[in-house]
């Protein structure tokens, strides 16, 4: 075994001042790493107009809830339908207390909202013959109206309108429109039908997202939505028509060009529906609807998507997909 002579230093990394230096080096290397990584992640979430990377983890959480649902117990797909609709009125109405001193009814709003979603989904399960789903979920619907516009005159005058206009409101949007999920739920292929809905908008969101984080440069909406771009709606109609055709054809047997006119009705009612949601968001004067979901805000901001989206998908699965 060599000796270093006198006079002469030791080898890189042998020794206790090597190994130090070595260590240096990694906490060094990886501090720099973290640092581009960090600004990376600031610049993705900066031109995506939301923490993308909490937003992509709660998504994944949500949609293996919905996913073990339809596979498992389809009843309990319309029971998270029903309490996202209730969550999501609850946020609306605070928003508007808080920022337009609008009083929600929210008794009746909400009783006669999680009826009209379970009885309806209950009574087209349960085949009453004197019974349709249709006629419960009018009834429920003109009995919740009526129960609203009298609940209301124990409260003050003035402002009635006001309050009855915007609980109304929330009757059709966010309850109305998104009760068509649990008629597709309840009928032929029900479960598949639902997951191919909720694949079309989540790709709808995830396609626009990643081109126009990647690709994004001319602006589809500036007036209302700045963070979105064309190249961003090119990529949700590709991925969501490649996923929908796909599943369209292995899942319900149908032929392609089905799955195409579909996941083309979807894309477009889930970006209008977007639009919807941050233009009622700007009116009130507020950037998250609630902080419910991490990265998404509340589980408004999650679900306006697929609130526009659901009575549409109905109607192209009713025409198109055999009878739901």
């Amino acid at each position: 075994m060599t000796t270093p002579e006198a006079g002469e230093s030791p080898a890189p990394g042998r020794g206790p001042g090597g190994v130090e230096e070595a260590v240096e080096a990694v906490e060094q290397a990886l501090s720099e790493f973290a640092d581009s990584a960090k600004h990376v992640a600031d610049a993705v979430n900066k031109k995506a107009g939301r923490d993308l990377f909490a937003a992509t983890g709660v998504a994944i959480v949500l949609l293996g809830l919905a996913g073990v649902s339809l596979a498992f117990a389809p009843w309990g797909f319309a029971v998270i339908v029903a309490a996202a609709v209730v969550g999501a009125q609850i946020e609306i109405g605070q928003v508007f207390h808080q920022q337009r001193g609008i009083t929600v009814v929210a008794g009746p709003l909400w009783v006669g909202s999680a009826v009209f979603v379970l009885g309806g989904y209950g009574v087209h399960m349960g085949g009453f013959p004197v019974l349709t789903p249709t006629t419960f979920m009018i009834w429920t619907a003109g009995l919740t109206a009526v129960a609203v516009l009298v609940w209301r005159l124990t409260g003050p005058i003035t402002g009635y309108v006001a309050d009855v206009t915007a609980t109304l409101f929330l009757l059709v949007y966010p309850c109305l429109l998104v009760s068509s999920l649990v008629l597709i739920l309840a009928g032929d292929d029900g479960p598949a039908k639902i997951a191919i809905f909720i694949v079309a908008v989540a790709a709808t969101d995830t396609g626009g997202h990643a081109a126009g984080v990647l690709f994004g440069k001319h602006q589809f909406s500036p007036r209302i939505s700045p963070k979105k771009y064309w190249e961003g709606v090119a990529g949700s109609y590709v991925l969501s028509a490649g996923l929908v055709i796909l599943m369209t054809v292995f899942m319900l047997h149908e032929a392609w060009w089905r799955g195409l006119v579909l996941s083309v009705v979807v894309v477009t009612a889930a970006i209008l529906g977007d639009l919807v949601e941050s233009v009622i968001k700007r009116d009130v004067g507020v950037k998250d609807m609630g902080k419910f979901l991490p990265g998404h805000g509340g589980i408004m901001d999650r679900v306006d998507s697929y609130v526009l989206a659901a009575f549409p998908a109905w109607l192209v699965m009713n025409w198109l997909l055999s009878y739901v």
